[in-house]
């Protein structure tokens, strides 16, 4: 049924044979595949040596299963993702069916699935632990942020907190009263003496008031005008421990600027960090919630209402540093500032916009439109 050859031949598992003297139009290649068969057939080759040469997709494929079998399950665990949701994979129950077939025959069923199930169980904890890691380290990466807006706001806060009124403020008690230029640099100002002129006035209406009503009994014209006079001393006091605080802002408010800038400085790993999770913060809100903080951010600033909150936050930063109130530099600066800004935003919003998220530009146009 078969031709045998002349020279002798060994067939082995997994390899194949091939004549070492074929003739140059044919050959015959023998085959070995298990123990119960074995074929020959004709192949067409040029004339070359040839020997025993070993079956390369069944070797690779054994030896790929060796190597994987050689690595430790954490490799296996960490750096192979194409697993299943219980975390096993198809070669591994491949492999494993593999070994329960190469195991004898006296195993039973039932402790391949007992050993199916411990594998599995082990998985599935390595999985949860792999999870409990990951929360943590989130956990933990909060924390490192909290801590460092903290310090980045506390520390100058503090640091603005002693300088003011434990360093500055005796300081110039002291200088005030011995200095009298300094005591004249830091005496009322006119628009302060418009205010207490106006506040005396009202405590006269409101001493002739009291005594009309019986609360309190009539007084004499030399009464009065000590009444008077002791509130106004009052008042400029008020005035002076004003200005003394408004001096010291500027240079506490310099403190605070300067360690501010000293604690970026020093920590630019971690205020890169910072920026990184602030840009991740908001690449993780939706469209909706961005098209929303731009159009809230821009009325606030920049709406039809906001000159009157652009004012009234001038005059705050200006009392803060003891600056006369200058209504017509207000005027100029909103009429000119929040102007240049809104066509700046407006500008960015509808030709830079749509290239950085196209969804959020057609949300503005849907608005524009209706």
């Amino acid at each position: 049924m078969f031709l045998l050859m002349s020279t002798s031949m060994v067939l082995c598992d997994n390899l194949k044979l091939i004549n070492q003297n074929p003739p140059q139009t044919s050959s015959l290649c023998v085959s070995w595949r298990n123990p119960s068969s074995f074929f020959v057939h004709p192949s067409c080759r040029r004339k070359r040596f040839s020997g025993f040469v070993a079956n390369a997709a069944n070797n690779n494929n054994k030896y790929s299963r060796e190597r994987k079998r050689i690595r430790s399950w954490w490799q296996r665990f960490f750096f192979d993702d194409d697993g299943n949701w219980l975390g096993l994979k198809d070669d591994d129950m491949e492999e494993e069916g593999e070994d329960m077939l190469s195991q004898p025959e006296e195993v039973s069923e039932g402790e391949k699935f007992e050993a199916w199930k411990r594998r599995a169980e082990a998985i599935i904890e390595l999985r949860e632990a792999q999870e409990d890691m990951r929360n943590e380290e989130s956990r933990r990466w909060e924390d490192w942020i909290a801590k460092f807006v903290a310090a980045l706001l506390l520390i100058p806060l503090a640091l603005d907190f002693v300088v003011h009124d434990y360093v500055l403020m005796p300081f110039l008690d002291r200088y005030v009263k011995t200095v009298p230029l300094a005591a004249e640099m830091l005496d009322v100002r006119r628009n302060q003496k418009l205010e207490m002129v106006k506040q005396l006035k009202f405590e006269k209406a409101r001493f002739h008031f009291e005594v009309e009503i019986g609360k309190s009994p009539p007084l004499s014209d030399e009464e009065l005008w000590w009444e008077l006079r002791h509130k106004a001393l009052e008042l400029r006091d008020e005035c002076k421990l004003e200005n003394r605080k408004a001096f010291a802002n500027i240079w506490s408010d310099m403190v605070f600027g300067i360690s501010l800038f000293l604690i970026l400085h020093l920590n630019q790993s971690k205020v890169a960090l910072l920026k990184f999770a602030g840009y991740k913060i908001i690449s993780n809100v939706s469209d909706t919630g961005k098209a929303f903080l731009i159009i809230l951010i821009t009325d606030i600033f920049l709406g039809y209402h906001s000159e009157s909150g652009w004012q009234t936050l001038l005059e705050i930063i200006f009392e803060h540093y003891g600056l006369q109130v200058d209504q017509s530099a207000i005027t100029i600066f909103v009429c000119l500032i929040p102007v240049v800004v809104d066509a700046c935003v407006k500008l960015w919003l509808f030709k830079f916009l749509p290239r950085l998220s196209p969804r959020v530009a057609n949300i503005f146009q849907e608005m524009k439109r209706h």
